[in-house]
Protein backbone atom coordinates (compact mmCIF):
# COMPACT_ATOMS: atom_id res chain seq x y z
CA UNK A 1 0.00 0.00 0.00
CA UNK A 2 1.23 3.58 -0.78
CA UNK A 3 1.34 5.99 1.73
CA UNK A 4 -0.53 9.11 1.70
CA UNK A 5 1.54 12.34 2.56
CA UNK A 6 1.68 15.77 2.50
CA UNK A 7 4.29 18.15 0.99
CA UNK A 8 4.19 22.28 1.10
CA UNK A 9 6.15 23.82 -1.42
CA UNK A 10 6.84 27.91 -1.81
CA UNK A 11 5.44 29.67 -4.49
CA UNK A 12 8.68 30.69 -5.98
CA UNK A 13 9.53 28.96 -9.20
CA UNK A 14 12.67 27.61 -7.91
CA UNK A 15 11.36 25.43 -5.41
CA UNK A 16 7.01 24.84 -6.82
CA UNK A 17 9.18 22.77 -9.03
CA UNK A 18 8.83 20.23 -6.27
CA UNK A 19 5.48 19.74 -6.29
CA UNK A 20 4.75 18.22 -10.25
CA UNK A 21 7.99 15.81 -9.96
CA UNK A 22 7.08 14.78 -6.33
CA UNK A 23 3.42 13.91 -8.13
CA UNK A 24 4.83 12.04 -11.28
CA UNK A 25 6.93 9.96 -9.23
CA UNK A 26 4.20 9.42 -6.90
CA UNK A 27 2.17 8.28 -10.24
CA UNK A 28 4.11 5.55 -11.07
CA UNK A 29 4.66 4.32 -7.85
CA UNK A 30 0.85 3.71 -7.80
CA UNK A 31 0.98 2.05 -10.63
CA UNK A 32 0.09 4.49 -13.33
CA UNK A 33 1.18 4.66 -16.76
CA UNK A 34 3.85 6.55 -17.89
CA UNK A 35 1.89 8.68 -20.00
CA UNK A 36 -0.60 9.41 -17.07
CA UNK A 37 2.75 10.02 -15.01
CA UNK A 38 3.16 12.80 -17.47
CA UNK A 39 0.01 14.51 -17.45
CA UNK A 40 -0.32 14.33 -13.70
CA UNK A 41 3.12 16.21 -13.70
CA UNK A 42 1.71 18.49 -16.50
CA UNK A 43 -1.98 19.10 -14.42
CA UNK A 44 0.23 19.64 -11.37
CA UNK A 45 2.60 22.01 -13.07
CA UNK A 46 -0.02 24.27 -14.15
CA UNK A 47 -2.13 24.43 -11.07
CA UNK A 48 0.71 25.46 -8.68
CA UNK A 49 1.53 27.62 -11.54
CA UNK A 50 -2.06 29.55 -11.06
CA UNK A 51 -1.92 29.33 -7.31
CA UNK A 52 1.80 31.04 -7.67
CA UNK A 53 0.65 34.07 -8.02
CA UNK A 54 -0.62 34.53 -4.46
CA UNK A 55 2.70 34.22 -2.90
CA UNK A 56 1.68 31.78 -0.07
CA UNK A 57 3.09 28.72 0.02
CA UNK A 58 1.20 26.01 -2.18
CA UNK A 59 -0.20 22.81 -0.20
CA UNK A 60 0.15 19.39 -1.91
CA UNK A 61 -1.46 16.16 -0.62
CA UNK A 62 -0.79 12.86 -2.12
CA UNK A 63 -3.26 9.30 -1.64
CA UNK A 64 -3.77 6.38 -3.67
CA UNK A 65 -6.79 4.58 -2.77
CA UNK A 66 -9.55 2.02 -4.18
CA UNK A 67 -7.26 2.22 -7.68
CA UNK A 68 -7.05 5.69 -8.32
CA UNK A 69 -4.22 8.60 -7.42
CA UNK A 70 -5.54 11.81 -6.34
CA UNK A 71 -2.86 14.91 -5.77
CA UNK A 72 -4.91 17.97 -4.13
CA UNK A 73 -3.04 21.41 -4.30
CA UNK A 74 -4.54 24.37 -2.15
CA UNK A 75 -3.17 27.72 -1.30
CA UNK A 76 -4.75 31.01 -0.31
CA UNK A 77 -8.08 29.71 -0.04
CA UNK A 78 -8.12 27.51 -3.70
CA UNK A 79 -7.91 24.16 -4.35
CA UNK A 80 -7.66 21.74 -7.26
CA UNK A 81 -7.69 18.37 -7.17
CA UNK A 82 -5.81 16.02 -10.39
CA UNK A 83 -7.23 12.49 -10.57
CA UNK A 84 -6.27 9.33 -12.45
CA UNK A 85 -6.41 5.39 -12.45
CA UNK A 86 -3.65 4.21 -11.06
CA UNK A 87 -3.45 -0.10 -11.11
CA UNK A 88 -1.06 0.05 -8.44
CA UNK A 89 -3.25 1.06 -5.39
CA UNK A 90 -6.21 -0.84 -4.03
Amino acid sequence: MLSSFQLSVPADARYRVLAPEVAAKYAALAGCSDDDARAVLTEVEAAAAQMAASGDDIAVSFAAAAGELVVTLSCAGRSTTVRRAAAGVE
